[in-house]
């Protein structure tokens, strides 16, 4: 259910803007007479309303409003067109770019005091952490807006919260606790005539029904919710709930009724031109056509479905379209389609998900909290009781009813308190262990990292020697020196966590040897160091290699206009950057080296690693450590 709540959260946050003419906003924006205010807020909601359509699109439609926004020097607008920009990573699920345009947005809406605007960052990150399984700090992050919520008094930010709130705790199975927030949701929604919020909170408690698997009340919800969408004219909503009231009949082994609401849904996404819902729509049928066997149909939805997701770069659409097309050619007895299938449902899985160690760290976290709140609960009845039995004193003028009282209090205090101890002693202990296991953890990926050689290198490398050897022996003699140091400092390393930039400067000036005879005249590297800085820093090994590499893997490159990456220092930072030179079709990429880079640096020190584009140029800042 995780992707159908991806998509509610987005809807509200464009649902005003999706209720206008798309043309009459773009007209808007076109008119130089009105407010700049006026015309970016139309520009912000033309880009939304293609979010799910083409999120492409909508990248390229907040790059134009934050150009605008930067010639007249309106910060709050920028940070809306950074928020804007991480949506569309978000809908595609690269997470990774989503966080860093995120935490951009973040700190220019703080900076400029637009509270409201800068809540919704909150929600968004902790969107993504619940999305990754991060419990821990999705909770962290929606506390946060709820606090906002609060401090404004800011009723659809509290309903909003509760919501999401609520559907935290679902996701865990906590129903009961995640049913008590969706009403807190609902009341706020009733409270303030919110009809949308109300249709919403309906869903969500249907969701908690269906957890429980108490579909007749889950189908309940979900009609009022149908009903309320119905009368607002919400046609991304109408088809959101088709789609869950087909889950429902293909549960309880309806499938004729589940076929029916699913195409239902398929239409509406098709009115709409939601492509995002379209891959989910063709998967809903494709999975249902699975159940009943029909392999060879519901091969054609998921085909139809992994086209879509692969047009608009959705990685969680693809994972499940080919996880459908590996169980319908499994299905058919095409077990050499279906492993391939297979292998490539593993690929995009592994970039979604945590190893199951983690999961269980992150239960373990979300445990803790749920006992975190019943103790909370627990201590607010005792302060009750015992407020009442302070009234009851006072009233009762008998020594020794007052005696007797005061003792049986302090009797249920001490209890209380020794429990409360009890219970933080081992909640400290858990959380101190759940650390020490995530960090441990994430040494030893790193130390993986380490021994990792890249086999794609390797085979270049031997098939570029084979052709030098019978053209230029002299060269091929150097170039099997430069692969030698190469992989021998590999191996050599791999025991370090740190080296000085000159032994990892001598590795690079290696590598750089090998791409230049593989590239020639279309690929350079720029060393631009001090001697003084050389052996006064040290680095993580392997740094200027992962980043080389990613350059070179992402960037077009030619002798007219070759690839140029610089090395330099900047404040205590190396500065590893090239100009921005996409190549035409994207290189599937999971993030692993730079994510990993973040990571190790983590460990090592307090100063965080900082990669995005700079005046296009894509730049990575790694902090430079004493030696």
């Amino acid at each position: 259910m995780r992707s159908i709540f991806l998509y509610i959260f987005l809807c509200l946050f464009f649902r005003t803007a999706a209720q206008s003419d798309p043309d009459s906003l773009w007209h808007v924006w076109n008119n130089h007479s009105l407010p700049d205010t006026s015309r970016l807020k139309a520009l912000q909601g033309y880009a939304w309303s293609k979010m799910y359509s083409n999120p492409d699109s909508t990248a390229m439609l907040a790059r134009l409003g934050m150009d605008y926004a930067r010639s007249i020097g309106n910060l709050a607008w920028q940070g809306k067109a950074f928020n804007t920009l991480g949506a569309t990573h978000h809908v595609k699920g690269e997470y990774a770019h989503a966080l860093n345009y995120y935490q951009n947005s973040l700190s220019i809406l703080q900076q400029v005091g637009e509270l409201k605007a800068a809540a919704s960052i909150y929600n968004n990150v902790g969107l993504i952490y619940r999305e990754q399984g991060d419990i821990q700090k999705a909770l962290g992050f929606y506390q946060k807006y709820l606090e906002i919520g609060h401090q404004l008094q800011n009723k659809e930010i509290l309903s909003a919260a509760y919501n999401n709130l609520g559907l935290l705790y679902n996701d865990h199975g906590s129903h009961n606790q995640a049913m008590g927030y969706f009403r807190q949701a609902y009341d706020l929604a009733v409270e303030t005539k919110d009809v949308y919020g109300q249709a919403l909170a309906y869903n969500n408690i249907g969701a908690a029904y269906y957890g429980q698997k108490q579909y007749a009340r889950a189908l309940e919800e979900y009609q009022k919710s149908l009903e309320l969408r119905f009368k607002i004219n919400d046609l991304r909503g109408i088809g959101l709930m088709y789609n869950n009231i087909g889950l429902i009949y293909k549960d309880t082994k309806e499938y004729d009724k589940a076929r029916e609401y699913f195409e239902k849904c398929l239409d509406i996404q098709q009115k709409l031109d939601d492509k995002l819902g379209l891959s989910n729509a063709y998967y809903s049928l494709g999975s249902l056509l699975l159940n009943t066997r029909q392999y060879t149909q519901a091969m054609k939805w998921c085909q139809k479905g992994l086209v879509i997701g692969e047009e608009i770069g959705a990685i969680m659409q693809i994972r499940n379209q080919c996880n459908c097309l590996y169980e319908a050619h499994k299905g058919l007895g095409d077990n050499r389609e279906a492993l391939e299938w297979y292998e490539k449902f593993m690929q995009y899985n592994d970039s979604l998900h945590k190893e199951e160690t983690s999961m269980r760290l992150e239960q373990m976290e979300f445990a803790k909290q749920v006992m975190a709140d019943s103790l909370g609960r627990e201590e607010e009845k005792l302060k009750m009781e015992v407020l009442h039995r302070e009234e009851v004193r006072k009233k009762d003028r008998l020594t020794n009813i007052l005696v007797i009282l005061g003792l049986l209090v302090l009797t249920i205090a001490i209890g209380v308190w020794s429990r409360m101890l009890y219970f933080r002693k081992y909640s400290q202990h858990y959380e101190n262990k759940a650390q020490n296991l995530e960090k441990q953890q994430l040494i030893n990926e790193i130390a993986l990292l380490k021994t990792q050689v890249n086999p794609h290198f390797l085979f270049n490398s031997l098939s570029i020697l084979a052709s030098l050897v019978h053209v230029d022996p002299n060269l091929s003699e150097q170039f099997i020196d430069q692969l030698s140091k190469s992989y021998r400092y590999i191996l050599e390393q791999k025991e370090q966590s740190l080296v000085t930039l000159r032994t990892e400067l001598e590795f690079i000036r290696s590598y750089a040897f090998l791409l230049k005879i593989r590239f020639e005249s279309k690929f350079d590297l720029r060393l631009n160091l001090p001697e003084e800085v050389l052996d006064k820093y040290k680095i993580a090994p392997l740094t200027l290699q992962l980043l080389v590499e990613n350059a070179v893997k992402h960037n077009r490159m030619s002798a007219k206009e070759p690839l140029v990456v610089e090395v330099f220092t900047e404040d205590e930072y190396l500065i590893v950057q090239n100009k921005l030179q996409v190549r035409p079709q994207q290189v599937d990429s999971t993030g692993t080296g730079l994510d990993n880079i973040i990571n190790r640096y983590a460990l090592l020190t307090e100063k965080p690693v900082w990669a995005g584009e700079r005046e296009n140029e894509f730049v990575v800042k790694v902090p430079l450590l004493s030696a």
